[in-house]
Order: structure tokens, then C-alpha cells, then sequence
């Protein structure tokens, strides 16, 4: 591994204090940081310029296809415990809990209940240097008829042995890169910082076609399915705005204004309510 920036992550305070990602051969800069429970006082409170979520609030991304639309809606919920020690319960790390509902539309008229076809449980939480970390994932299939089954993408750090990743760095320069997550042999993913000054060109809603600037154009991939690539484009003070995804084809997710729901009705919104805010 050829690294400019070398830190690597260990678990510390924990049963894996020797823990550490495995080794993967990249001419980029690497970032790894240490883990340490003691540098998460305010885990949920997410305020990262680029990844800042707002408990309660809700973010549509639309996307065309051949077959119609997707969409993606993500909500930002309540808090979700994560045991750094699984076991000793004496380590609970409260992040926060972020839903992501996926949709097929072939009306392209928004969202409905009986277009669900994936729902995930991310778990993010904010280190008092500002980077945002990934703490894993409750993926699930859908039929478009209420019933859904788990995932095969399903991880929790601390568990099995897998670790948890950095999503979004403080202060990200051109060419690093991290790994996002760490479960091995479900999810092995890495990101990279392509550019810090982007100018995405935003296609389908007039509220976000505007300029935007100094946005952070990251690479994301996963080690067990090289031929599926990301592009995602964040602006500050807005988030993420732009996924492209190639996998074969390309797929196109913008940040819109909430759609008009009066056919559909509220039910295709079926959030999880959290016990703690």
C-alpha cells in the first residue's frame, strides 16, 4: 500500500483494540483514522457542511429511466444505539438513524406504497473533528405489497468483526480515499474525493438547476461488485444533490422539490418512529 496520510484505524476501549482495516494497494492518499468512542460526545448531531441532517427532515431524489422513474427518499429519523463493546453494554454509542425508501414509478406521478421495492436503515454519527461515520446498515427487499425480507447487505459494526467507516471527511482534498464500511465478504466499500470544486448541472427541478459551486465530487465502490460504480456530487449547506450510477447503465438521481402526493395518499410514506429523538 502506497499511503501519504497513514493512520490506522484501531478500535480503542474495546474487546478489538487490534482491529484494523485490511491492507488494499492504491497509489491515492488513504485516510484512516482511529477509532474512539470518547470523540463521539454528540454522535447524532450531524453538521458536517456537506452531510448535515436535520432530525425530522426529508429529502426526494428522482431519477429517469427507460421504464419510467425511481425515486429515493431518504428521512432522517431518530437515534439508533450501537454497542462498541457487544456484550460488556457498558459502551452504547447513540447515532443517528437515516431511512432511505426506494421506489419504482412507472407513472413517473411520485412515490407509492405499492412501488416500494428496497428500505435501509443507515446508522451515521459525527466525531468532534466533524467527520461522519458510517456505522452500518438494515437493508431490505420489497414486493410492492407491505411484505419485506432482509437484505443480503445487512451489517452493524462491532458485530462479526466488522468496522465501522468514514462517509464524509471534515475536510476532503482531491484524491483521498477511505473506506466507507467494512463487513467482510457483505460490504466492502471505498470512496474517493474526485473534486472539491464542482459544478453539478441538475436536470429536473427548477429549485435546484441553478449555479452550484464548491461542491465535493466523490468516486464510491464496492470491492465485492466491481462492475457497479457511484458518483455522487455534494454541495455546502444543501447535502447531496446528484447520484450517478453506473452499473451497466447509467442512472441519474437529483435532489427535487417534493412531489404533489394527493394520488398516492401519505400511506406511501410508512417512516419508522424511533423510540428516542
Amino acid at each position: 500500500m502506497t499511503l501519504t496520510t497513514t493512520r490506522l484505524l484501531t478500535l480503542c476501549g474495546t474487546a478489538a483494540a487490534l482491529a484494523m482495516f485490511p491492507a488494499t494497494t492504491s497509489s491515492a492518499t488513504d485516510v484512516t483514522m482511529e477509532f474512539n468512542v470518547a470523540n463521539f460526545p454528540d454522535a447524532a448531531n450531524l453538521t458536517n457542511p456537506y452531510l448535515s441532517y436535520g432530525n425530522g427532515e426529508t429529502f426526494f431524489y428522482k431519477a429517469e429511466t427507460p421504464d419510467g422513474c425511481e425515486w429515493s427518499v431518504v428521512h432522517v429519523a431518530g437515534l439508533e444505539p450501537i454497542d462498541v463493546d457487544p456484550g460488556a453494554g457498558v459502551n452504547i454509542l447513540n447515532v443517528r438513524e437515516v431511512e432511505d425508501f426506494e421506489y419504482e414509478d412507472e407513472a413517473c406521478d411520485g412515490p407509492d406504497a405499492a412501488e416500494l421495492h428496497e428500505k435501509t436503515f443507515d446508522w451515521y454519527g459525527q466525531d468532534d473533528d466533524g467527520n461522519v461515520w458510517y456505522f452500518g446498515e438494515d437493508t431490505q427487499d420489497c414486493n410492492g405489497e407491505g411484505d419485506c425480507t432482509q437484505g443480503s447487505g445487512t451489517w452493524r459494526a462491532f458485530e462479526d468483526g466488522a468496522l465501522p467507516g468514514i462517509i464524509m471527511l471534515s475536510d476532503p482534498d482531491g484524491g483521498e480515499r477511505y473506506r466507507q464500511e467494512f463487513a467482510e465478504g457483505v460490504a466492502e466499500d471505498w470512496g474517493k474525493v474526485m473534486n472539491v470544486n464542482g459544478h453539478p448541472e441538475l436536470r429536473l427541478d427548477d429549485a435546484f438547476s441553478g449555479e452550484l459551486g464548491d461542491c465535493l465530487v466523490t468516486k464510491e465502490w464496492n470491492d465485492l461488485s466491481s462492475g457497479s460504480i457511484e458518483q455522487k456530487s455534494y454541495c455546502p449547506d444543501i447535502g447531496l444533490v446528484l447520484v450517478e450510477e453506473h452499473s451497466g447503465k447509467l442512472v441519474r438521481f437529483e435532489l427535487v422539490d417534493p412531489p404533489t402526493l394527493a394520488a398516492t395518499g401519505s400511506d406511501a410514506f410508512t417512516f419508522r418512529v424511533p423510540p428516542r429523538n
